[in-house]
């Protein structure tokens, strides 16, 4: 049936749908993309950063990245402790000496969105500044928030942190970048909980193990399918949601070509070998075909790692379910 039929009502809302769904598969595209680009940042801070200097630059990366995908002007982003107070923070206005940074947190976190964000762990969204009371204008700020949006960062039951993003523009963010963003928080927290975890054993001699198994908690429990090979192409590590439905097994297929494992899977194996070449392959349908298990398609993305000399050590490799 085509959507152009001779009845004009129903050709506009089968018009009005597909364009619908055009725009959350759009959305969801970008979200995805986001998530990508904060594990593959975490698995390269893990590999040069320890301590403190992880949790900072972890943080920056994840502000960084939700900035992105909001459209964002700027932003602030507070770590907590169990006991709710501010550990770490990136401040909207920059960098500012020790004293500054704790009056305006603790303003914030009293008076403003991140203090209403700590006391409800709800989205907060705030589309015009200049009518909401959770909203806190501070004495001689650097900026013009006009339309804000506060996103708490929740491993399981304890708030991790909090990220509020601000536009000059009213009414920027809506309810769906505040869905999105939600999504991303949830991977956020995993990310942010296992920097913490990492800083807090730094100091044990079973340190590496310990990272080791950090990094495969973040690995199993990602919400797709996620391959980190070396640079021939062998699994390092491997897991995710949907492994399974391909017929792999994250234990016995470690130490195995991606090659070997996936004999059918010529279109995938193509693409590897692109990025293991140094090449950046974002969001690209594959089809992977595997005997027994049938064919499967995906929305796929590659990045490389690269060592100082720019050498690619890594592939990192996400696959979703089309």
């Amino acid at each position: 049936m085509s959507i152009y039929d001779q009845n004009p009502d129903q050709s506009l809302a089968r018009i009005e749908a597909l364009e619908k769904e055009l725009a959350t598969l759009k959305a969801n595209h970008n979200t995805l993309d986001i998530q990508n680009k904060i594990l593959k940042g975490f698995i390269s801070l893990t590999n040069v950063s320890a301590g403190r200097m992880l949790i900072k630059a972890t943080l920056q990366k994840t502000l960084e990245a939700s900035i992105r995908q909001t459209g964002a002007q700027l932003g602030s982003l507070f770590l907590l402790d169990e006991d709710g107070r501010v550990t770490e923070s990136i401040l909207a206005r920059g960098a500012t000496d020790q004293t500054q940074k704790k009056t305006i947190v603790g303003q914030v976190l009293d008076k403003g969105l991140a203090g209403w964000v700590r006391e409800n762990k709800r989205t907060g969204l705030i589309t015009d500044t200049t009518k909401d009371y959770r909203w806190l204008k501070l004495p001689d700020e650097p900026y013009n928030a006009l339309s804000a949006l506060g996103v708490p960062i929740v491993w399981g039951e304890e708030l991790l942190g909090i990220l509020t993003l601000m536009h000059s523009q009213a009414d920027h963010f809506t309810p769906a970048s505040a869905t999105a963003m939600e999504k991303t928080a949830e991977l956020i927290a995993l990310v942010l909980n296992n920097a913490r975890i990492q800083t807090k054993h730094k100091q044990n001699e079973t340190l590496i193990q310990q990272e080791d198994d950090l990094l495969n908690q973040v690995i199993h429990w990602f919400p797709s399918i996620i391959f980190v090979l070396d640079n021939q192409g062998v699994l390092l590590k491997c897991g995710g949601k949907y492994l399974a439905q391909i017929g792999l097994d994250a234990k016995e297929s470690v130490g195995k070509s991606i090659y070997y494992l996936l004999p059918e899977a010529n279109e995938l194996k193509n693409l590897i070998s692109h990025a293991l070449a140094n090449n950046v392959i974002e969001s690209v349908s594959v089809q992977l075909e595997r005997k027994d298990y049938g064919t499967w398609f995906y929305d796929a993305w590659f990045s490389p790692i690269t060592d100082g000399q720019g050498q690619v050590v890594h592939v990192v490799c996400i696959l979703l379910p089309a």
